[in-house]
């Protein structure tokens, strides 16, 4: 289980928990990540994938389809390298760059876009609190696909995947290629960490995200259901989110 103190706002904490699976002793509003079952309200539930990091690379890679494996082997071939940056070692311009590369590709979708500086902070409590991780690959210097994750003490969960396959002049076979080999570097970074389970963020069902969920099941990874929830512990924390029900919305103090 992994907990993330968010900043206060009127005089109430925020908290993320990850992967509980009981309620915990903590006051305030908090976010069940991943929970086991149900606690608290239930926002959703999740279908995801998890790899699990117990396994020798050999097997991690078995059991990958045959043209995901060939794509990974094929990427020393295109001089795709891997990078990775973890906890205290990831710097503010870290951040920046990564947050401006995903603007690019959120836009490059079509999606209009998050206010800039709140997606940024939201990194940067991660990043604080030593638990984020950022890796990428690059050919001949150019960056051509992001990965961050949250992490955990056994734990790493995808959290953004970002790509230049849109890009006017790459490659989209090569980005491709790029994407799928630093997977498989990042699952091999993180079982060095020892880390136990890779949880690949998600893989829903839905025909909008089809596409995303044939690539991650690519990797072979087993199915896995949980729940994401909130919860509101003490009389103010219970006041505040009353009014965030009625209003829609929680201003800074």
């Amino acid at each position: 289980m992994l907990v993330v103190n968010r900043r206060k706002k009127h005089g109430v904490d925020f908290r993320e928990v990850w992967y509980a699976e009981e309620k915990c002793d903590l006051d305030g509003i908090i976010l069940y990540r991943g929970a086991k079952k149900p606690i608290g309200k239930v926002l959703r539930k999740v279908r995801t994938l998890i790899t699990d990091l117990t396994l020798s690379e050999e097997e991690i890679v078995g059991r990958c389809q045959k043209d995901c494996r060939y794509q990974i082997r094929r990427a020393a071939r295109e001089n795709i390298t891997a990078q990775f940056k973890t906890g205290t070692e990831i710097t503010r311009e870290d951040i920046t760059r990564f947050c401006d590369f995903f603007m690019d590709f959120w836009k490059s979708k079509g999606i209009e876009e998050e206010t800039y500086e709140k997606y940024k902070e939201e990194i940067e409590t991660y990043a604080a609190a030593g638990v984020f991780a950022i890796t990428s690959a690059s050919r001949d210097g150019e960056v051509l696909v992001y990965h961050t994750y949250i992490v955990g003490d056994t734990f790493v969960r995808s959290y953004q995947s970002a790509s230049q396959f849109r890009s006017e002049g790459q490659n989209p076979r090569i980005v491709g290629i790029a994407n799928r080999y630093l997977h498989k570097a990042d699952m091999m970074y993180f079982k060095k960490m020892g880390k136990t389970v890779y949880d690949w963020g998600g893989a829903g069902l839905r025909e909008e995200v089809r596409n995303i969920t044939e690539f991650k099941e690519s990797f072979g990874g087993e199915e896995l259901f949980y729940y994401d929830c909130e919860d509101a512990v003490g009389l103010r924390a219970e006041a505040v989110k009353g009014i965030i029900n009625l209003i829609g919305v929680l201003t800074d103090d």
